[in-house]
Formats: C-alpha cells, sequence, structure tokens
C-alpha cells in the first residue's frame, strides 16, 4: 500500500513538473488562419501549439 502511494505521488509531482514552463497564449487561430499563425510565430521564434477543440462547447 505505501508503494503505491509513494508511486502516486512521484508521478503527480512529475507531471505537474512537466507543465510547469508551458505557457499558452490567449490569442488563438482558427486553422483557416494557419499561414498568418505560422509567420507570427517565425517572427517571435516561438513554436505552433495544436489544441483541438470543440469551438461550440465551453
Amino acid at each position: 500500500m505505501k508503494n503505491i502511494l509513494v508511486i502516486t505521488i512521484s508521478i503527480a509531482a512529475l507531471t505537474q513538473a512537466s507543465f510547469g514552463n508551458l505557457k499558452i497564449p490567449r490569442s488563438v487561430f482558427k486553422m483557416t488562419d494557419l499561414e498568418a499563425a505560422k509567420t507570427k510565430a517565425i517572427e517571435n521564434e516561438k513554436p505552433l501549439i495544436f489544441v483541438y477543440t470543440d469551438p461550440g462547447t465551453t
């Protein structure tokens, strides 16, 4: 039982640490604006991040 608890806490800590430096900007481009997103990413020397979602949901 102690092993399971230690493993769970370790995984939770590692998961939290891995997302620590990920910052998603508030600006969003739709797939129709992909070229503009690429241009902005190149200008700012930043990677593109794709998040697939249904815009009709909240």
